[in-house]
């Protein structure tokens, strides 16, 4: 069994933050290899349950996912699985630092496959699931500090005519 811990500070909300962490539409513009909700709600809460496609290294993979346990806005735990490939428990923690917000997860993971899975997960699946968690807090970090752009147009101050 593996694990994985990773935290980043980012430059928003506890609420924007956690909002992000638990909109399911978003997900596919800061979660590394999310490639689609099939089914599940637009909004994770206690109890939720959703299916997902997952690609990366060539393969499209289909994960399930639930949460056991959730504690708006600062923590929700989901049981991840790949079937026949992987288990997890991903543990998502927000919380306030004066102006800034700090996200945490905790990876615990367990390759399918007894003593080969043991090998697997030595050679392979530790880097790579750590690099799936680090991309996606670089990506929820850049979602939330990316600065909006004001709108073309609008209104400006015109010179009198004379």
């Amino acid at each position: 069994m593996g694990q994985v811990k990773r935290s980043v500070v980012i430059e928003a909300s506890v609420d924007e933050v956690f909002g992000l962490m638990t909109d399911t539409r978003r997900f596919k513009d800061w979660a590394f290899g999310f490639a689609g909700l099939t089914e599940g709600p637009d909004q994770l809460g206690a109890d939720s349950t959703f299916r997902w496609k997952m690609k990366g290294h060539g393969l499209t993979l289909r994960p399930r996912s639930w949460i056991t346990s959730f504690s708006a806005p600062e923590t929700y735990q989901e049981e991840l699985r790949i079937p026949g490939i992987l288990r997890a428990t991903l543990t998502k923690v927000v919380v306030q630092q004066k102006r800034r917000t700090q996200l945490s997860w905790v990876v615990n993971y367990r390759v399918i496959g007894g003593p080969l899975g043991v090998a697997v997960d030595w050679m392979l699946a530790h880097r790579v699931v750590d690099r799936a968690v680090l991309r996606s807090l670089e990506g929820a970090k850049r979602v939330l500090e990316t600065t909006r752009q004001p709108a073309r147009g609008g209104y400006r101050r015109q010179r009198a005519v004379r």
